[in-house]
């Protein structure tokens, strides 16, 4: 959990210069030499004495880098928040913070940086990294396995030490789970349910991120009658995956069995959106909408859930966050813009990479027009790193890159 080093992570060679002159390329060459060769004074004299590096995100953060080395921790944090206040979008500064602030305990701050971080750039492995770590030590465990997998995923470099550790424990995980889910289908032919009850219930604590067997133990759960369990565990499945109708309507009828009005009715609301008009799911979920409607008129209760929400967001709960101001949201009819925002922004930071995407996506157009070849293919890099494959993101490019490398190629090899 180390400071970010420069040079893997972004270098010179990231560092956008063109010929307007925005940033003093010899200078920040220079001060970033210093910092390589440890003069950390000698660099901030050459970023802190030039204006246009002093006024970059970039500078900021290479300032704050050394100070950090020369054990100044106050002054880092200074610049390193300064050089997000330049540059909203400057990763590396969020990241700074939160290793600072993991390094002091504060593992609610580092956590909400590095997510931060991770809508900016969601391939960065550290980060990825870094939070599956502070997610486990909370014991957020499916969080922690998801960054997990997603470190694996973005990690190029198979051989640290880090990467083997990590590879090397999930595989040893996923051949537990495998050798109970052969166990499985021997009990199931038994209809032992009590024992494949009790391997499901192994299986999740072996390995964290198996949606499938949540949504199983929660049907068992609900089978034995022990509602309590079998909301949770639905929960689990509605907060953490994609998921069906089915599982909205089931979370709403266990919160009416265990008289939980105001959830009740806010799951019933959510699910009839996805339900076919007539049907009886339909007409059954628009009767108990109708008999739970009292608890419109309940501030008290509609509070509750405006609380729940930001206690969620104490503990970085980004997923019960969102249920609990949506929640609020149904239950005071209301289109608050301020809450809206707050929901959208945790729907990014659980799930950055159709975002940026997206973001990526606009660009293509405007950079081919402006014949910023290299930076188009760069661009269509990510896109293919951060989507499936077949989507219409990913389609167009790879055409786009083929195109732009073949131009590219022309103009080396001919000069035109």
């Amino acid at each position: 959990m180390e400071n970010i080093d420069f040079n893997n992570n972004t270098g010179l060679s990231n560092i956008k210069i063109d010929s307007s002159g925005d940033i003093a390329t010899d200078k920040l060459v220079r001060a970033y030499e210093f910092y390589q060769s440890q003069r950390y004074n000698d660099a901030i004299s050459v970023a802190e004495n030039d204006s246009q590096i002093y006024a970059s995100s970039y500078g900021q953060v290479l300032i704050g880098n050394c100070y950090k080395a020369l054990n100044n921790k106050e002054k880092a944090m200074l610049h390193w928040k300064k050089s997000i206040e330049i540059s909203p979008l400057e990763h590396l500064g969020y990241i700074n913070i939160a290793n600072e602030y993991y390094s002091e305990g504060n593992l609610h701050d580092a956590i909400l940086n590095w997510t931060i971080a991770s809508t900016i750039v969601p391939e960065n492995s550290a980060v990825n990294l870094n939070l599956a770590t502070a997610y486990n030590k909370k014991g957020f465990r499916i969080k922690a396995t998801k960054y997990f997998e997603k470190y694996l995923l973005y990690e190029q470099n198979a051989s640290t030490k880090e990467y083997l550790f990590v590879k090397h424990t999930i595989a040893n995980l996923t051949a537990k789970v495998d050798f109970f889910t052969k166990k499985l289908a021997e009990y199931k032919a038994k209809r032992d349910i009590k024992t494949v009850a009790a391997l499901y219930l192994k299986m999740i604590a072996t390995y964290a991120n198996l949606p499938n067997i949540y949504a199983n133990i929660a049907e068992i759960f609900f089978f034995d009658k022990n509602y309590e369990k079998a909301l949770e565990f639905f929960l689990t499945v509605y907060l953490n995956y994609p998921h069906t109708p089915k599982i909205l309507l089931d979370v709403a009828n266990l919160c009416y069995i265990l008289n939980k009005p105001s959830y009740a009715y806010c799951y019933y609301t959510r699910a009839i959106k996805h339900l076919a008009e007539g049907t009886s799911f339909y007409v059954k979920a628009q009767e108990k909408i109708r008999a739970l409607s009292y608890t419109l008129k309940d501030t008290e209760l509609m509070d509750s859930h405006l609380q729940a929400a930001r206690e969620a967001e104490k503990d970085n709960d980004y997923e019960r966050a969102i249920d609990e101001y949506e929640n609020y949201l149904i239950l005071t009819e209301s289109e608050d813009p301020e809450i809206q925002q707050i929901i959208d922004k945790y729907k990014i930071f659980i799930n950055p990479e159709p975002f940026v995407v997206s973001v990526l996506y606009s660009q293509i157009t405007e950079l081919m027009n402006r014949k910023k070849l290299q930076a188009c293919v760069d661009v269509c890099d990510r896109i293919l790193k951060l989507s499936d494959s077949h989507t219409k993101e990913a389609v167009y490019a790879v055409k786009c890159r083929t195109e732009c490398r073949r131009i590219l190629l022309a103009r080396e090899q001919f000069g035109v």
